[in-house]
Parts: C-alpha cells; structure tokens; sequence
C-alpha cells in the first residue's frame, strides 16, 4: 500500500520536463537516444495521467455534454432552447432593425456558419444572417413590424433591447 500511496503522489513535472525536452534534443543524437526519451515521455505521460484519472474524467464528462451549437449548456439543463442560443452569444451591439453578436463557435467553422445563416435567415423579417468566421461574428438585420407578429421572436428583440441598455 505505501509503494501505491508514493506512486500515486510522485511528483512528475521536473521528470516530464526532462523527458520532452531530451526527446526533442535527442532528434541530433542518433535513434536509440531519440526512442529511449520518447518511451520514457509516454511512460511518464501514461502515469501522469493514472495519478489524474479523476479529474480527466470530469473534464471528459464535461467536454461530451457540450454541442457545437452549445457550448455553454451543461450549466443550465432546464433552460429552453432561446435561453440557451442567448447564453452562448455576445451582445455586440443592437439597434432596432440590425443586431450583431459574436460567439466562439463561429470562428473558423464553415459548416456552423452555413446552417445557422439558413436556419436565422428562415425567420419570419429576417432579412440578412451573416456569420464572419473570422471573427466570430454574427450580423441579423430584419424588418421590425414582421419580426414582432411573431411572439417568441419580439420576446427575442425585447430581451436584446434590455441586455443591450443595462449594459450601457
């Protein structure tokens, strides 16, 4: 149990430094140099990470119950799904007629940025969704009267026009 208990608590960091840093300067030295650092980087990694084990499945756990489409609502699983689209995006700014928010999951994500410019773009007074993927940014401009014949979406255009003026 006490060789178990050590195992468990060796600290690693100085011997995984020495271990990368040999591998990668044994590249000049020859092969056998070069192999003997890089099995001893994966046995030091593989035990590294045996000593984590718990915490890596609660990062694990975590990153499997995100979405592309939401990568923040594993905080709130009661939300609807407005709450939830809301909560992953930055206000950027708002005026009526034109709203811009930003958000990290439309950075270099052309897929993403395809399907939401069609599905923003089928609402009722939509009439641009434009998603910069370079910057994350996601510009809607609509018709104001025929958005709000719509309930949930003036609801929508409501709760943007309050974010937007608290913040200021």
């Amino acid at each position: 149990m006490r060789l178990e208990q050590t195992m468990k608590h060796a600290p690693l960091g100085i011997p995984l430094t020495l271990a990368s840093v040999g591998t990668v300067v044994s590249l000049l030295a020859g092969k056998k140099l070069h192999a003997g650092f890089g099995i001893a980087w994966t046995l030091l990694s593989l035990w590294h990470g045996l000593q984590h084990q718990k915490k890596m499945k609660r990062d694990a756990g975590k990153l499997t119950e995100l979405s592309i489409c939401r990568p923040a609502f594993h905080k709130r699983e009661t939300a609807s799904p407005w709450e939830r689209l809301l909560d992953s995006l930055q206000i950027l700014s708002f005026i009526e007629g034109r709203v811009r928010l930003r958000s990290p999951w439309f950075v270099n994500n052309e897929r993403l940025k395809k399907q939401m410019e069609e599905y923003i773009a089928s609402f009722t007074g939509i009439t641009k969704a434009e998603i910069n993927i370079l910057t994350g940014s996601l510009l809607i401009e609509y018709q104001p009267e025929q958005l709000r014949a719509k309930p949930r979406l003036a609801a929508l255009e409501h709760y943007l026009a309050n974010k937007i003026s608290n913040r200021e």
